[in-house]
This record gives structure tokens, C-alpha cells and sequence, in this order.
């Protein structure tokens, strides 16, 4: 069944290059970054490949999957529209809602000891080769009023180690977090919550209704078992 327009579409992109990683002071306003990056990888003296094919059989390792883990360029300076959709981000890592595993939708949850409000979107999206964590989160000055501010977290792990019961619990060669953080504009409002209202229906409608009572519980929606 198709998906609505207003989280299955990505706006148009700026054009932005991909080459070497470029200092943010060098950025024109088009242009893309990875704005933060942590890596957990495996021991820097070796190749990054060499040391999957060492871990595990060729056959137990996407190495699209280690391509997309080792990506530069994710975020967009000065257009938080494109670092606050999800739809996008998940087509960046190739992983659509298909494999959406959990999810939770929040809307002027108070923040402790900040002042600030906070709305956002969390998604977990599992494969056979990787799992994608996007958060997007908005922040207001109060409670009702609109959002100023967005951070966007992201975290891609690829290639499973071991036999995990529960997929939940699986540890992966490579995990990756990005990070982004600034002011919103209307267009980012706009489609902040255009998703967020897409993607709750979407969830409601595909995944289990979690218990809301669990303290261990952090997600509304999942299919996940442990």
C-alpha cells in the first residue's frame, strides 16, 4: 500500500560535492557535512574491509552496508529542512519503512531542569546486514509554543557479530553516530510535522502497541521481542 505524500517524498536536494571531507569555515550555503561524527570501528591498524572479512564468512557481510557505515557527507549547513527528514536520511541509508522495527512520537514533552519542550520523532529500523537509529528533536521555549530549535542524532551499525536471540540485542562490526544541531525555519517546521504525523499513523498501523506501563519499555510502537 503506497504511503502519503507528506513522509514519503523527499524535497529537492541542493546539489552538493562529494569529495574530500571540506572544512565547515570553507562551506558554501549548498553545500553538504557531516556536521559531528564518532566512529566505533574496529583496530585502526587495519583496513576496514579486511578486518569484516577476517570477523566473518564473505557470504555474512554486506559491504554496501560498510560503505554506507563509512559515508562523509550526511548533513546540509544552513538547511535544516534536509537535517530534519527522516525520509531522506533513510534513503541515505538505503533502509525504508519496511524495515521499521520501533518507533516513538512525542509532542511538548517538558525537559528536565532546560525550560525547553520537546517534540519529537524516533525511529529504529532493522535489517539482515544493518540497524539505523534517527532521532529528530524539536525544542520550544514553552509549552504550545513553536519550536526554535532541532537537533537530529543518527546512529547506523552494519554487520551483525554472533547469533543474537534478539535482534534488539545484536552487536555490529561498525556503528557510526552523526549528529546535527540549529535553528529551524518554516520550511523544517513544515515538514518535521508533516512526517511526525505520517509516521504515527504509519506505525499505529504496521507495528504492536507497546506497553506504555513498562519502565524498561522506552518505545511506542514495536515489533521487537526482548
Amino acid at each position: 500500500m503506497p504511503f502519503p505524500p507528506a513522509f514519503s517524498l523527499m524535497p529537492g536536494r541542493p546539489f552538493c560535492p562529494h569529495g574530500e571531507e571540506l572544512r565547515e569555515t570553507s562551506l558554501k550555503p549548498h553545500e553538504r557535512h557531516n556536521m559531528s561524527q564518532q566512529n566505533v570501528n574496529t583496530t585502526a591498524s587495519e583496513s576496514k574491509e579486511s578486518s569484516f572479512s577476517k570477523a566473518e564468512s564473505a557470504e555474512n557481510v554486506s559491504y554496501d552496508a560498510i560503505r554506507r557505515a563509512f559515508r562523509r557527507n550526511l548533513f546540509y549547513v544552513n538547511y535544516p529542512q534536509f537535517n530534519v527528514n527522516t525520509a531522506a536520511i533513510r534513503g541515505d541509508f538505503n533502509m525504508h519503512l519496511e524495515y521499521l522495527a520501533a518507533a516513538t512520537f512525542t509532542r511538548d514533552e517538558a525537559v528536565f531542569d532546560s525550560g525547553k519542550f520537546r517534540s519529537a520523532t524516533e525511529l529504529l529500523l532493522i535489517n539482515p546486514h544493518e540497524k539505523l537509529l534517527i532521532t529528530v528533536a524539536l525544542f520550544a521555549p514553552k509549552a504550545g509554543a513553536a519550536p526554535e530549535t532541532y537537533e537530529t542524532r543518527i546512529v547506523h551499525s552494519a554487520n551483525p557479530i554472533g547469533d543474537e536471540e534478539y535482534e534488539e540485542s545484536t552487536e555490529y562490526q561498525t556503528t557510526n553516530v552523526y549528529k546535527a544541531a540549529g535553528l529551524l525555519n518554516v520550511a523544517a517546521l513544515e515538514l518535521f510535522w508533516s512526517e511526525h504525523e505520517g509516521l504515527k499513523k504509519h506505525a499505529q498501523a504496521s507495528l504492536p502497541k507497546s506497553d506504555e506501563y513498562s519502565p524498561f519499555c522506552h518505545w511506542q510502537f514495536s515489533r521487537l521481542r526482548g
